[in-house]
């Protein structure tokens, strides 16, 4: 009788035990038994299920998946971040300059709307030829000798894409810990239709050159890969590579100064296309913005 009754109340402790513990699952794997305390935005407060009279443990809550409580209900964090009500109030739309793109013979502004967390649209306008010109060496077989001419290029060209993005990090300031709709890491499809004219050597008889135009139109689908910060509450930065298949119509250079012969990539300001059209397609960016109301 006595067996009985003690293998009953050890049954009994087992049962109270399986039942009665919290479990924390981590994004590294790791599964904490657990006496949940409080449950924060931004953390947890928690003891050891086996050590209830130790010290208070303090976890972020962008390192756990999800806590699996004792009546066996889950309360997954990563379903948190996605809630719309924990980015009320922060402005989802900015005005959005290419930092470098004058140095590249163009200016490009754009802009940025949040549709919701983890994604949101994109345009912008490129006007070519606001921005340094690039000089172009040719050589005169008629008189010998070695002139030169700016590029001159005078256009524009337009963008558009969808942003899909991983759910906005969290930074740290101070001792607590914010998030923002508009920051991230993102994947975006992006199309790039545009127009120009420029300057170009065209070859003509008795190995001579003299200065032409040329008319180019081309255009471009690719995939945009990049990082957004925001920066206070007023400033955002955006950096940015891209790959994808882009056509047009610009005709082949040929290097005057070196003799490498033709070359059939183009640069065309907005991206740049490597070997014959239609090719793949490239392009790098930075990018600084201000946050709207």
């Amino acid at each position: 009788m006595r067996k009985i009754i003690l293998l009953s109340g050890i049954l009994f402790c087992l049962l109270q035990a399986g039942i009665s513990q919290d479990k924390i699952y981590r994004n590294n794997g790791k599964v904490v038994e657990a006496k949940i305390i409080e449950i924060g935005s931004s953390e947890i407060k928690y003891k050891e299920f086996n050590n209830p009279d130790g010290p208070v443990y303090v976890l972020e809550a962008d390192r756990i998946k999800k806590i699996v409580f004792q009546n066996g209900k889950e309360q997954k964090f990563e379903d948190n971040l996605k809630d719309p009500e924990r980015y009320a109030g922060q402005r989802n739309k900015a005005i959005k300059l290419n930092f470098l793109s004058a140095l590249y013979g163009y200016s490009e502004i754009g802009f940025e709307k949040s549709t919701g967390v983890g994604k949101g649209f994109e345009v912008s306008l490129g006007i070519i030829g606001a921005g340094k010109s690039e000089i172009i060496n040719y050589y005169n077989g008629q008189n010998n000798q070695l002139g030169e001419v700016k590029r001159s290029p005078g256009g524009f060209f337009v963008t558009g894409g969808y942003k899909f993005g991983k759910l906005p990090d969290f930074i740290l300031f101070g001792k607590s810990k914010a998030t923002h709709l508009m920051q991230g890491t993102y994947v975006k499809p992006v199309l790039y239709i545009g127009n120009y004219k420029e300057n170009r050597i065209v070859e003509k008889a008795n190995n001579t050159y003299e200065v032409g135009k040329q008319n180019v139109t081309f255009g471009a689908l690719q995939i945009e890969v990049g990082r957004q910060w925001v920066l206070g509450e007023n400033l955002l930065l955006d950096i940015y590579q891209g790959i994808g298949y882009g056509v047009d119509n610009k005709k082949p250079v040929y290097d005057y100064i070196y003799d490498y012969g033709y070359n059939a990539s183009a640069f065309n300001y907005a991206n740049a296309r490597a070997g014959t059209s239609p090719g793949f397609s490239f392009t790098f960016g930075i990018k600084l913005g201000w946050l709207l109301k």
